[in-house]
């Protein structure tokens, strides 16, 4: 997996000017803005999820996306909003710590465990990214070790064999390494051994091979979630049985499950499981295709193994799927998202509804689509130990460093301008897939073009992109691309619409089926 390396660490500075800073400017107006977020806190400020369900979710789910929205926009409207919210959850925590939306008699089931994750995810990126005040972390401290006295062992209890309670894991790791608290550490480390899972440890299946669709229940989105916090838990102990079931996990992955998009997810009807996808994705009996929710979660753990590895092919799946299936799953004024993502004839997009009665305006995805798309201004320019890497090449500003030019992925060509001097390491991600020239010279794809030089501002840096159409085919099928954009037939298209590329009788996906209809259908897989 890991050819040629380097280390990456997030660069917090990056503007995005192209398509996915676009769309995620769109969906801040449109949607964080717009969010009553006294709603979110009521539940917990009267602990009335009475009913097993999930509306304990969406506080930390939406506002852990506004603040990296806001991280990678600056957005002043947007940071009263946050700021605002928090305020009014931390008012809900009681003398004993607890932050709860489950009256106390019912803690612990359902979905309780699950949304206290997301409780303290969202406050571990407030008090990160936007306010690092001493009492807002031991505010998170004393949440967290609540929670793991109350529960003792986390996987005995909630969804999917308790993977769902487990994924807390990478919470309670990033409390206990913040606020040095050895008892929250211990039940990281505990909870870890335990293998997150009642069926069987999946970090121990992962390391020997056990294909994803086989570990645990294959629930993708909550699997994924708990090899995240092995990613936490290794970032701090660094034991290598751990990296190896983390590489192991993203490589069958990567291989076994998914889609040409990019995305992943099938069998039930909201397309929510590991369950084969690369091999049954032409298929029409495997339920729903492609949860957003997948799709985000998967981008947020690639970037964590691309920070643990330095791989740069992990960033080329990375833009893969930032520019198919999490940018197709978007309305074009960012108010909403697909929940699945068909690609297959026949298929089309349609707006995520209404997960729970009474609770009006969420969904699951719905909630994590924002967060997906925040991801991509951390990851597209990046601090390295000699300088800095570019993963990608949209349009874009870091500042004080360099900014990128060009149009891409709709133009082949890009120009880096430098906007600082001095002598460092420009690495430059080189896709594995299509061909790259720097400054009219090939560049080797699948690795990193390492320029190291005493650089000036002003100094530029052309590269050139081979867009020219190529195909993939995959069981008696073929589809085709164009550099990282998987190309789409579709029907009853509105006229005039904007669309970021053709390729003869066909546009990417991320601009097809735009009018969420089943007028408006898309195919991108095709009989030989």
């Amino acid at each position: 997996m890991i050819r040629d390396t380097v280390e990456m660490r997030f660069l917090k500075s990056v503007r995005l000017n192209g398509i996915l800073g676009n769309a995620l400017r769109k969906t801040v107006e449109n949607r964080l803005k717009k969010i009553d977020c006294r709603r979110l806190v009521d539940p917990f400020r009267d602990r009335s999820e009475a009913d097993n369900m999930w509306r304990c979710e969406f506080w930390g789910k939406i506002v852990r996306s506004a603040i990296y929205a806001w991280c990678a926009t600056q957005d002043p409207e947007l940071r009263t909003i946050i700021d605002k919210t928090v305020c009014d959850l931390l008012s809900t925590q009681t003398a004993d710590g607890c932050i709860s939306s489950y009256p106390e008699s019912r803690q612990l089931g359902g979905w309780d465990i699950w949304g206290r994750k997301y409780v303290l995810l969202g406050l571990l990126a407030y008090y990160r990214e936007m306010n690092p005040d001493p009492e807002i972390l031991n505010r998170i401290r004393r949440c967290a070790r609540h929670l793991v006295r109350q529960a003792g062992e986390l996987q005995n209890y909630g969804q999917h064999y308790g993977m769902a309670s487990a994924s807390s894991l990478r919470a309670i790791a990033e409390t206990a390494m913040l606020s040095g608290d050895d008892e929250i550490m211990n039940s990281a480390v505990k909870l870890a051994k335990s293998g997150c899972c009642q069926l069987h440890n999946i970090f121990g299946a992962a390391r020997i091979g056990i294909p994803p669709s086989e570990i645990g229940n294959g629930k993708a989105y909550e699997m994924t979630s708990c090899f995240q916090g092995l990613g936490a838990l290794y970032a701090l102990d660094h034991d290598p049985a751990e990296l190896e079931s983390l590489t192991n996990y993203y490589r069958m992955v990567r291989e076994k499950e998914l889609f040409i998009t990019g995305g992943g997810g099938l069998k039930d009807a909201n397309g929510e499981f590991w369950y084969n996808g690369a091999e049954r994705q032409f298929r029409t009996d495997c339920g729903g295709m492609g949860e957003t929710c997948v799709t985000a979660t998967w981008l947020w753990f690639s970037a964590q193994m691309l920070q643990l590895t330095g791989d740069s092919t992990i960033a080329d799946d990375m833009e893969r799927s930032f520019c198919n299936a999490l940018l197709g799953a978007f309305l074009p004024n960012g108010s909403n998202v697909a929940h699945i993502n068909p690609f297959l004839c026949g298929g089309w997009k349609r707006p995520a509804g209404e997960q729970i009665p009474g609770f009006p305006g969420h969904d699951c995805c719905r909630a994590q689509g924002p967060y997906g798309l925040s991801l991509a201004p951390m990851i597209a320019v990046m601090k390295t130990d000699g300088g800095y890497g570019v993963n990608l090449y949209e349009d874009l500003t870091a500042e004080g460093v360099l900014k990128i030019s060009g149009g891409y992925p709709a133009s082949d060509k890009v120009v880096i301008t430098l906007l600082t001097g001095g002598e460092f390491e420009l690495a430059l991600r080189i896709p594995r897939d299509f061909g790259c020239r720097i400054d009219d010279k090939a560049a080797t794809g699948g690795t990193y073009h390492r320029l190291k030089r005493s650089w000036l501002p002003g100094d530029r840096i052309e590269l050139g992109f081979d867009f020219s159409p190529r195909t993939e085919e995959r069981g008696g099928y073929t589809a085709q691309l164009c550099g990282p954009l998987v190309m789409c037939r579709e029907q009853g298209a509105a006229a005039n619409r904007p669309v970021l590329r053709h390729c003869g009788d066909k546009v990417d996906y991320a601009s097809a089926g735009m009018r969420f209809s089943p007028e408006n259908t898309l195919t991108v897989w095709e009989h030989l």
